[in-house]
């Protein structure tokens, strides 16, 4: 009859107009957290966990942190803001709230316990969020690092049960139940949107699982890294990155007992009378002075900033040379700030005991052409060594340019202790160049 006839519509249709969408901003808070936690649990598992790994370990510190403040503010938001009633009673039902339960735990406990694992390491490594913000450590002994490393490692497997489940549970209502319950978690109502979305969030996840690298040290080696040594193949020696002992580079010591700095230099203040007077050059602005360490195989490559000289030499008689390079050990970098605050640290150079290191000669002579060899003592962290420099000069008159290089034994001086150098070898390639005039 005219008036009575119903409109029949779709299924789907009249279940996508029942749906109850969730608040924008918990919307938004969804994607985001989900997006972070997919790089952070696979960047978590990837990263090289020796010092080859260090940029990604910041990165993944940085990015707990923001989960969990992320974690914070949508529990808040689900406090105060009414969310769609659920859909699915019985066994189903109390697995899923399960599920959602489940994640809070795991979005507030996994930051805090890698904070706590950071903050009761016995190496004091600092975090700086992001490479600006500097995160303090939380008040807990040492005696808890254990602990804290186990629960973290539990929760990251727990979260990867907790994402499985989550994607099943969203796969099975898309469909199986054909109940347009992914709609309520998207701005315009359509369930293919969050399809889509936590397809790509999923892809995110296994494009940093498998980019970033392995755990195994033999992996961590990356063509950057290496073409970073190449470049600096003057230093290195071989592109493998792999050092030679040479007794003839790292010469028996001097002494057995550990000699300050200022002992060596007045040992060593009076010189011996040359027949001629060497002319004095002055070191110009503008040179480098350059250090590589192998870690697992991977280059590191630092300077320092500040450092100076004295030189006294006749390069057609060498053999009456004099020269001294002080070196400001708080200058040194690797780029890297929180590294940086690493090696002026007491594992490494203990800038605050020890703030130079100084290297003086003891003998200069010819190799052959313009290539020179100069045996000395370098005084570093409170321990005198013999150590070799070779360098060429390449010039005439009064202005030469100083190309070089030496191979330094860093346990002979304990640069380099605890867990953060374990996998660092113990020889560090030095090279300098500069121009000098006289």
């Amino acid at each position: 009859m005219p008036g009575s006839a119903t409109v029949r519509r779709p299924r789907w249709e009249t279940v996508v107009q029942a749906v109850e969408r969730y608040s924008t901003g918990a919307i938004i808070l969804h994607w985001l957290i989900a997006l972070l936690l997919a790089g952070e649990i696979a960047l978590g598992f990837a990263m090289p966990k020796d010092a080859s790994g260090f940029a990604e370990y910041q990165l993944h510190k940085s990015i707990g942190i923001t989960i969990l403040a992320l974690s914070l503010v949508r529990l808040g938001w689900r406090v105060t803001h009414p969310r769609p009633a659920s859909l699915e009673g019985g066994a189903t039902g109390v697995l899923a709230g399960a599920v959602h339960l489940g994640f809070y735990v795991f979005m507030i406990a996994m930051p805090l316990t890698g904070w706590a694992l950071v903050s009761t390491d016995p190496l004091d490594v600092p975090t700086i969020l992001y490479g600006v913000v500097p995160l303090p450590h939380l008040p807990l002994g040492e005696g808890l690092n254990n602990l804290a490393k186990n629960a973290h490692e539990w929760l990251a497997w727990g979260g990867v049960a907790l994402f499985v489940l989550h994607v099943a549970g969203a796969l099975r209502h898309h469909f199986l139940l054909n109940d347009n319950l992914l709609a309520r978690m998207t701005f315009d109502g359509k369930a293919g949107r969050a399809l889509g979305a936590g397809g790509a969030i999923v892809a995110v996840g296994l494009i940093t699982l498998f980019s970033v690298g392995g755990d195994a040290p033999e992996e961590s080696t990356r063509p950057e890294q290496a073409e970073v040594a190449l470049a600096d193949a003057r230093v290195v020696g071989e592109a493998s990155g792999d050092v030679k002992d040479d007794e003839s580079e790292v010469e028996t010591p001097v002494e057995e007992e550990a000699t300050p700095t200022e002992d060596v230099d007045e040992a060593e203040a009076e010189p011996e009378t040359a027949a001629a007077e060497p002319s004095s050059w002055a070191i110009q602005p503008g040179g480098s002075l350059r250090f590589t360490a192998t870690n697992s195989g991977a280059a590191l490559n630092g300077s320092f900033a500040n450092w100076s000289g004295d030189i006294a030499m006749d390069p057609e008689a060498p053999q009456s040379a004099e020269i001294t390079i002080r070196v400001d050990l708080a200058s040194a970098t690797l780029g890297d700030a929180t590294q940086d605050n690493m090696l002026r640290g007491g594992d490494f150079f203990d800038t605050a005991s020890f703030p130079q290191a100084v290297w003086r000669s003891t003998a200069v002579r010819r190799v052959s052409g313009n290539r020179y060899e100069a045996d000395g003592t370098l005084s570093l962290k409170g321990v005198s060594r013999s150590q070799r420099i070779t360098f060429t000069l390449q010039g005439s008159g009064n202005r030469r340019s100083v190309q070089g290089s030496a191979t330094i034994d860093r346990n002979a001086f304990s640069v380099g202790t605890g867990s953060s150098a374990e996998g660092l070898a113990g020889a560090v390639e030095v090279s300098f160049a500069f121009d000098a005039t006289s």
